[in-house]
């Protein structure tokens, strides 16, 4: 059934379900409290959210009495095996409401309604009214809407959850890394957070932390106050204590806002250390060779050393004299880098150890005089296992955990980069390329999902090996890649870049010891200093990839007339939903006629549609359209309906012809629901012709024979439509249970003028008289033509030349 969805403001019921699945924690409980607000709303007993195979498969409830749920379970469950036979399987099914006003289960009525996301149905949400009043359509409607915002709730929620547990993970580091920590307003002062090593550091509790002047925990405010604004490091002691701090302030954003990151360490020991060197050397050895700190002197000029510690000694792994002997540079994994790095301090470079082993240390460098020498004092401290996990934590942010490759996150962060260089002074030209595998699915059908995770990493491997120095490949998501190529000056450059794509992919891949071939439509966007919104470029390289997919082309470059036409596909696919609500279509009927004499002996059901603005609506725009989003299904059951009533008023000898969509004909309950429209009609079988497309057939294979098997056994009669323009095989030909041909219009109209097509006619023509078959041409549109076809042999012909297609009420006999 279809619902009228409320129009205006949106409804309370919509913002409460909407306010109830943001405030859950995790999308069961979003599930959960959608249905007991809806259910509340209503006076409905109980609902069930039942997700579709790709969101999951699972189920969740909610009822008024919970001692009900193992016999409303049942319920649900006997319907689900039955296949067919329940309103959420049919929603799953169809996108579209479903109703049953008395359950045969004897539980009420029953309501069911899709959870759409981005024009898929990703779950059927059920309800079990004990009441079998039916609400009013706007309070149905509503539901409808609310249910509709499911979808986009279970879209959302696992990757707000994943995002959560993210934040848990940054949180957690942030509360037991050794180091103090304290983010602070920058303009205030005001502590914003601080982890628990800072509240030990500073000797507060971390309540009283929080809120704080920051500037008050130090003896010299003011010098904090100018350091932290220049963002640099700088020496302090806690208010009332002796101890030395050594604090670094950097900016961050914290909850979204500009923030001060101040890293506090206690360098007492080596402040002292340096000020007893000052002092007295050898008052300076004793706190110098005990510091659990490693420590060396250096000569400043030469890198030589001049004194190492005991806990230096340790840390690499040399002997004291080994040690001496060596310069600071043979410490280092890359000497040429270190030069730069320490001219400030402190500063990280990479060092071995006698083992080989690679250890990240940071660097304190204080210039000192040692032996009546300029000296360098250094104090290191190991932060290896502190960089891992910022590395770690760095890449599970920025790169896809599958393939390697950078995300959607930092895909955009580089496309912003050059969007800057490109509307810059550099005026640099650029390319985004929007890749999809084209029939993907197949393999994750076919091999599993392992061998198709198997094949996005070796596609991975293999579009890498087409980037250039600078250009970013990154992979959004399932089976969507994209490119970022740089420097590209024009369409060619561009173009052959996608070529070389296309090339690299061309060779078969060895996934589990099957040998599998993988193609890529590819759309271009290009970028330049006239661009004028960086997040159009993905979606316009998405739409050229679209169109490149519809056209077999392999690759197509955007342009604005593409983003028009999708723009007006998606207008004329709402009106179209709303098209049947509207009265907007109509069925009219052709003649199919005896050459003979020209005298009706069946008729073509044909859809038309009137918009009540647009006026007539050409069935070649609005037929595929169905195709595609699946609307055929209930668009061909309501032609079949309303030709087979208009066929029970005609005249016995009349039948009647039905255009049949691949979708209908895979239904598994399609035969079943014939039958019953038959009988409903009081219409014999025979009378009705399904008319279907060679390609529709042979594309389907053994599964589209069984279908046909299938509806012949009701008794209709089976022809194949537009016969001649697919992929024909005579081989198969003969294996398909049909009852006629129509020759394709295209071949036709070529009669008198192409030799060829006129021979192919005439080979058709012979072709169904060998088997058995009916011929009928369509598309007769002069005497010159139905002379012709006389000629040749053709009994039965179509075309505007005896008729057009005209209202029920306007046909003659």
């Amino acid at each position: 059934m279809d619902f009228v969805h409320p129009r205006g403001h949106e409804s309370q019921l919509l913002r409460s379900v909407r306010e109830a699945a943001q405030r859950a924690p995790s999308l069961e409980d979003a599930l959960r409290a959608a249905l007991q607000r809806i259910c509340t709303a209503t006076g409905w007993q109980a609902g069930r959210v039942e997700l579709a195979r790709e969101a999951g498969s699972h189920i969740v409830w909610h009822l008024d009495h919970p001692e009900r749920l193992s016999t409303l379970r049942r319920v649900a469950e006997r319907r689900r095996r039955a296949g067919g036979v329940g309103l959420a399987w049919q929603v799953l099914r169809e996108g579209e409401p479903q109703w049953r006003p008395d359950s045969e289960d004897d539980v009420g009525a029953i309501f069911a309604f899709p959870a759409v996301a981005h024009q898929k149905t990703l779950a059927a949400v059920e309800f079990f009214a004990s009441a079998k009043e039916t609400p009013d359509d706007e309070t149905l409607a509503g539901i409808a809407t609310a249910c509709a915002e499911l979808g986009g709730i279970i879209e959302r929620k696992p990757a707000e959850e994943s995002l959560r547990k993210l934040e848990r993970g940054y949180r957690e580091l942030f509360e037991s890394v050794g180091e103090a920590l304290i983010v602070v307003e920058p303009q205030t002062g005001v502590v914003l957070d601080a982890n628990p090593r800072a509240a030990s550091l500073y000797d507060m509790p971390r309540a009283r932390l929080l809120g704080a002047k920051v500037h008050s925990l130090w003896s010299d405010a003011s010098l904090a106050q100018k350091a932290i604004s220049r963002g640099s490091r700088f020496e302090t002691s806690p208010r009332g204590s002796e101890t030395v701090l050594e604090v670094s302030a950097s900016p961050v954003q914290f909850n979204g806002v500009a923030a001060t990151l101040l890293l506090s360490r206690e360098v007492t020991q080596r402040v002292r250390v340096i000020d007893a060197l000052r002092a007295s050397e050898e008052r300076y050895r004793v706190l110098f060779e005990n510091n659990p700190q490693p420590m060396w002197v250096e000569d400043a000029d030469s890198g030589s050393f001049l004194a190492v510690n005991d806990a230096a000694v340790r840390h690499y792994g040399w002997t004291r004299e080994k040690f001496m002997s060596l310069k600071s540079a043979d410490l280092r994994l890359d000497p040429g880098a270190a030069a730069e790095q320490r001219n400030g301090t402190p500063s990280i470079e990479r060092h071995r150890t006698a083992s080989g082993e690679a250890h990240d240390l940071e660097l304190s460098v204080h210039e000192v005089v040692f032996e009546q020498r300029r000296a360098l004092l250094v104090a290191a401290t190991d932060v290896t296992q502190r960089r891992k996990v910022q590395a770690r934590l760095l890449h599970a942010a920025f790169y896809d955990p599958l393939t390697g490759l950078p995300n959607r996150a930092l895909f955009k962060d580089r496309l912003e980069v050059a969007f800057a260089r490109a509307t810059g002074r550099e005026a640099a030209r650029f390319a985004v390329m929007f890749l999809d595998l084209d029939r993907f699915k197949l393999v994750n059908d076919s091999l599993g999902h392992r061998a198709g995770d198997d094949l996005l990493v070796q596609i991975a491997r293999r579009l890498e090996s087409c980037r250039r120095a600078g250009d970013t490949v990154a992979r959004l998501g399932g089976d969507e890649f994209t490119l970022l190529v740089e420097g590209t000056a024009s369409e060619e450059e561009a173009i052959a870049v996608a070529e070389r794509v296309h090339r690299a992919l061309s060779s078969p891949f060895l996934v589990e010891g099957h040998e599998v071939f993988a193609s890529a439509s590819i759309g271009i966007a290009l970028g330049g200093p006239s661009t004028e919104r960086v997040e159009h470029l993905l979606r316009d390289a998405d739409t050229a990839m679209y169109r490149a997919k519809v056209r077999g082309t392999r690759h197509a470059i955007f342009d604005s007339s593409m983003h028009e036409r999708a723009m007006a596909a998606l207008r004329l696919e709402n009106e179209l939903r709303r098209a049947l609500e509207r009265g907007e279509l109509r069925v009219h009927y052709q003649p199919i006629v005896d050459l003979s004499n020209c005298r009706t002996i069946g008729v073509e059901a044909l859809v038309r549609w009137e918009h009540r603005e647009l006026g007539l609506v050409p069935p070649s725009e609005f037929i595929p359209l169905a195709e595609e989003t699946g609307m055929v299904v209930p668009l061909g059951r309501w032609v079949l309906d309303q030709a087979c009533r208009a066929l029970s008023a005609l005249p016995e000898a009349v039948q009647l012809s039905v255009n049949l969509s691949g979708r209908q004909l895979l239904q598994p309950d399609f035969p079943e629901q014939l039958v019953q429209l038959l009988k409903t009609c009081r219409i014999e079988p025979s009378r009705l012709r399904l008319e279907l497309t060679e390609s529709m057939l042979i594309g389907n294979g053994a599964i589209a024979l069984q279908a046909l098997a299938n509806l012949r056994a009701t008794g209709v009669r089976l022809c194949i439509d537009d016969f001649g323009t697919g992929y024909s095989s005579l081989s198969y030909l003969h294996e398909l249970p049909i009852d006629a041909l129509k020759i394709d219009r295209s071949f036709i109209g070529a009669i008198g003028q192409d030799d060829r097509k006129h021979k192919i006619v005439q080979s058709i023509l012979l072709l169904g008289k060998g088997l058995g078959i009916e011929v009928v041409a369509e598309g007769v549109e002069t005497a010159q033509q139905a002379d012709a076809l006389r000629k040749l042999g053709c009994e039965r012909a179509q075309g505007y030349y005896f008729s057009k297609p005209l209202p029920l009420e306007q046909l003659v006999f």
